[in-house]
């Protein structure tokens, strides 16, 4: 338990930190980081979409995603195609693989979550849901 003067963001990047590595352990027998099943999540979304959107969506850098996309490459999760006209426009997509296993993680991901929050009361539940929306709304408009 972090001491009782720790500040609210230090308490939020801790509890992030916990529910990030409970995801990580649930995720980690079915060989993909919480990262990999965070973009393959956005895939199954949204569909095949240029690297470049991929990477706005998910908030990181080209190079950090262009890195996160290779490893799922080599996984056979997702494949890399050109875009159009222009041969530097790269499309990601699921392969098959991928998109059959994207239900299997998204269950795995529910319950790490279920379990992670089970202590707290509906009513807790709610409350905190509404204040991390608040909270998310105020950095997407910052």
């Amino acid at each position: 338990m972090p001491p009782a003067d720790t500040k609210l963001a230090d308490l939020l990047r801790t509890a992030a930190g916990t529910a990030h590595q409970a995801l990580a352990r649930a995720l980690l027998p079915h060989g993909v980081t919480a990262a990999e099943w965070t973009l393959l999540r956005e895939l199954r979304a949204a569909g095949a979409v240029p690297q470049v959107r991929l990477a706005e969506r998910l908030g990181m850098t080209p190079g950090a995603i262009s890195k996160l996309v290779d490893r799922l490459v080599a996984k056979r999760l997702l494949v890399r195609g050109r875009g159009g006209g222009d041969a530097r426009v790269q499309i990601i997509g699921l392969t098959g693989t991928g998109a059959l296993l994207v239900p299997q993680l998204e269950r795995i991901a529910g319950a790490a979550e279920t379990a992670l929050f089970d202590g707290l009361s509906p009513r807790e539940r709610v409350l905190l849901e509404g204040v991390l929306r608040q909270l998310a709304g105020r950095a997407d408009a910052g």
